[in-house]
């Protein structure tokens, strides 16, 4: 597995490892992707920055800050990659409404509004690439992937690694309640994105504690959810930026107001998963996982006895 740990011990080592793998693959996509595949080429390359930042959070966790140089760096990759994406992931978004709704608007209205914002995108992402943005990315992520290996690297070992998930995991409960309590896009967002970090970083651990694979299954969908109800609030910001669709101010505030139902579904579905994903209290939480690392390893050696 490429983002994933292998060992209990030198953890530190392999998180840098993964780090420049991460950076390698997507500074090489990046630079190549001239040839074709800008999408998903944006695509890839933005989870990679992710998992990179979810991998420096765990770092930064365990008492190793990251230079300032870097963590800049990192920021302009993630929004320069953000922009494309976006107007691209919101063309998707709309044709589940269209596919969820198909009576409410005519089938004629739907296809220029979709083709406002295919355009949309494409002038996106070819004024990302006329801006030189891939190889400006590409460049502050090769200059990342050199610098990683003067980053702090204080000893991790496997029980310091579920202090950082346990942490992660505590944030993302705090936040889900207040999103509940609050009920705005912004503060179900950042909820988001400490659901995100979470599952990264227990998708880093997996393979040390096999018996987490099944909440890093419910953790991933939870992002989904949470992922679509984005797009879904800033899909009527993007329609009413489209310049070839302005005389269809009624039918964009139709696509609205069904994006708003759509939402409320989504949401019923992301807190009650939430719910039980953060059934347990985080102190309850991490000696789970700890006796999940514990069963793992009982059965490691078990396995190793049973060879010799």
């Amino acid at each position: 597995m490429s983002f994933a740990l292998s060992r209990r011990k030198h953890i530190e080592d392999e998180l840098s490892k993964i780090v420049r793998r991460q950076l390698r693959k997507s500074a090489r996509a990046l630079s190549a992707s001239r040839d074709g595949g800008f999408g998903s080429t944006v695509h890839e390359s933005r989870k990679s920055v992710k998992k990179v930042r979810a991998v420096a959070a765990v770092l930064e966790a365990a008492g190793a800050p990251l230079p300032r140089k870097d963590h800049k760096r990192l920021k302009a990759a993630a929004g320069a990659l953000s922009r494309p994406r976006d107007s691209a992931a919101i063309i998707d978004t709309f044709d589940r409404i269209r596919q969820r709704y198909p009576k409410q608007l005519a089938e004629h209205t739907y296809g220029i509004l979709r083709r406002g914002l295919v355009s949309a995108r494409d002038w996106q992402e070819a004024s990302a690439q006329r801006e030189g943005m891939p190889d400006g990315v590409a460049e502050r992520l090769e200059q990342i992937r050199k610098s990683v290996k003067q980053w702090p690297s204080p000893s991790i070992d496997l029980s310091a690694m579920i202090d950082v998930v346990a942490a992660s995991y505590r944030r993302s409960r705090k936040a889900m309640k207040r999103a509940r309590a609050m009920g705005q896009s912004a503060t179900v967002h950042r909820w988001r994105k400490s659901v995100k970090r979470l599952w990264y970083q227990l998708r880093l651990v997996t393979p040390l504690m096999p018996g987490v694979a099944s909440l890093v299954a419910d953790l991933e969908r939870l992002e989904t959810e949470l992922g679509d109800d984005h797009n879904l609030v800033i899909l009527g910001a993007t329609l009413r930026a489209c310049h070839d669709v302005q005389p269809l101010r009624n039918q964009m505030r139709q696509i609205e107001r069904l994006a708003v139902r759509m939402r409320q579904s989504r949401r019923k579905r992301a807190f009650a998963l939430g719910r039980r994903i953060h059934a347990r209290k985080p102190k309850a939480f991490a000696r789970w996982l700890r006796a999940a690392a514990k069963q793992e390893g009982r059965q490691q050696q078990t396995a190793a006895a049973s060879a010799s």
